[in-house]
C-alpha cells in the first residue's frame, strides 16, 4: 500500500488550497461521508448540528488564521465542496473527542543517534478507514518556506516537517478541562507550527492560542532541540528530552492532576525504554524496529506500538469497528529533510523516502 502524494505550488492561501481540493476530492468526499456516518450513528448528532457548531469557530480564527481560513476555502472551492463541511473536517478532533487511543510520538537528539542527526516521528493510530482518506502533500508556498505533511484530506495538517528543520507530531489528549466550545483548533495551531522558522517561534505560536480541548504537541527542530507540550484549555505542559530521548502517548506525562480515562500508560515508556536500549546507535531502520514492537501490556488488549484490529477476544473500547489501529508509521530526518512513511502497520508495510 501506498499514500497519494501530491506536489503543491502557489503565491496565496487560497492557491494552494484550490491545487489541494482539485487533487484529493474523492479522498474529501470519501472522508466526509465516514465523519458524516459518525457523528449521526455514534453520536446522534444531526449534519446540520454538525456544521453550525464547526462554524463558531471562525470568529476565534478570523484575526490571526484568516491565511489558513482561506486556504480552506480554496480546498473547498478545488473540491466543489461546502465551507461549512470544509470546517467540519478541520474541527473533527474537538467536535468528536471520541476516546481512541491514537498516536505515539517522539524526538531524537543527535546524542541518542547514530549519525548525529535529528528526528522526530510516530505511529500514527486512528480509525482504520482514514487511512484510505489521508493524503502527503509536499508544498512551496514560493516565500521560501516549504514543507513536507501527512494530513487527512481536506484538512490543513497532520505532521510533517519544513524546510527551517521544524518537525511536529501529535497525540489525542482527554482532561477534565476540555470543553464543548469553539477556540483554535489544533489542525490551525499544528499548521503554524508546521510554517515556523525556529522551535521558539513554534512554541510561542503554540502558549498564545486560545484552546477549547486538550492535545499533545511534540516538536522538534533540526538545531538540536525538542519540546513536548501537553496543552489544555487551562494550560500548557513543556517537557524537554532526557539523554537525546522524549516520548509521549495518549496519556498526560506531567499534567497528571487534570487527567481523565486514556487507556493503558505504557506506550510512551515502552518506545522510550526501547530507544535507550539502542542508544547512540539509532539511525532511520533502528528507528523503524522500534516502531514494530507489539508488546501489549495487557494480554485482554490490541494496544500496542504497532497496533493491528483487534481479536475477537480482546478488549475493544466498547466497538471493534471504532477501534484504533496503526494506519501510518512516520519518521522526519530533521537534519538532511528526509521523511519516511510507511502506510498501514510498519511491521507489515514498507517505508518510503521522501525528499523535500
Amino acid at each position: 500500500m501506498e499514500f497519494q502524494h501530491v506536489k503543491i505550488t502557489g503565491g496565496d492561501s487560497f492557491e494552494r488550497g484550490r491545487q489541494h481540493g482539485e487533487f484529493a476530492r474523492a479522498n474529501i468526499e470519501r472522508g466526509l461521508r465516514h465523519y458524516q456516518d459518525l457523528f449521526e450513528h455514534e453520536q446522534h448528532v444531526s449534519w446540520k448540528v454538525v456544521r453550525e457548531k464547526a462554524m463558531a469557530f471562525v470568529k476565534h480564527l478570523e484575526k490571526d488564521y484568516e491565511d489558513l481560513l482561506d486556504e480552506v476555502r480554496g480546498i473547498g472551492a478545488g473540491a466543489g465542496i461546502d465551507f461549512e463541511d470544509m470546517m467540519v473536517l478541520n474541527t473533527r478532533y474537538e467536535l468528536l473527542k471520541f476516546p481512541i487511543q491514537e498516536c505515539t510520538s517522539f524526538s531524537l537528539l543527535s546524542a541518542a543517534t547514530q549519525n548525529g542527526h535529528v528526528y522526530v516521528g510516530m505511529n500514527w493510530d486512528n480509525l482504520e478507514w482514514m487511512r484510505d482518506s489521508a493524503l502527503l502533500m509536499t508544498v512551496d508556498e514560493g516565500n521560501g518556506m516549504r514543507y513536507f505533511c501527512m494530513t487527512e484530506a481536506g484538512q490543513l495538517v497532520r505532521h510533517g516537517f519544513n524546510s527551517f528543520g521544524i518537525g511536529i507530531t501529535t497525540n489525542n489528549l482527554e482532561s477534565t478541562g476540555d470543553k464543548d466550545q469553539p477556540g483554535v483548533p489544533t489542525n490551525f495551531m499544528r499548521r503554524r507550527v508546521l510554517t515556523s522558522h525556529s522551535l521558539q517561534e513554534a512554541v510561542d505560536s503554540v502558549r498564545r492560542s486560545f484552546r477549547s480541548v486538550s492535545c499533545n504537541l511534540m516538536i522538534a527542530s533540526a538545531e538540536n532541540d525538542a519540546c513536548d507540550m501537553e496543552v489544555n484549555p487551562v494550560r500548557a505542559i513543556e517537557m524537554k528530552p532526557y539523554n537525546g530521548i522524549l516520548t509521549h502517548a495518549n496519556h498526560f506525562a506531567l499534567g497528571m492532576d487534570i487527567e481523565r480515562d486514556s487507556g493503558l500508560h505504557f506506550r510512551d515508556e515502552r518506545l522510550r525504554s526501547l530507544f535507550a536500549g539502542r542508544s547512540r546507535e539509532l539511525e532511520p531502520e533502528g528507528i523503524m524496529a522500534c516502531l514494530k514492537d507489539h508488546y501489549k501490556k495487557s494480554d485482554h488488549s490490541h494496544e500496542a506500538i504497532c497496533k493491528h484490529t483487534p481479536l475477537e477476544h480482546e478488549d475493544m473500547y466498547g466497538n471493534r469497528a471504532n477501534a484504533s489501529v496503526t494506519i501510518a508509521s512516520q519518521i522526519y530526518d530533521l537534519t538532511d529533510r528526509v521523511a519516511y512513511i510507511c502506510c498501514g502497520t510498519p511491521c507489515t508495510g514498507t517505508y518510503r523516502e521522501y525528499k523535500l
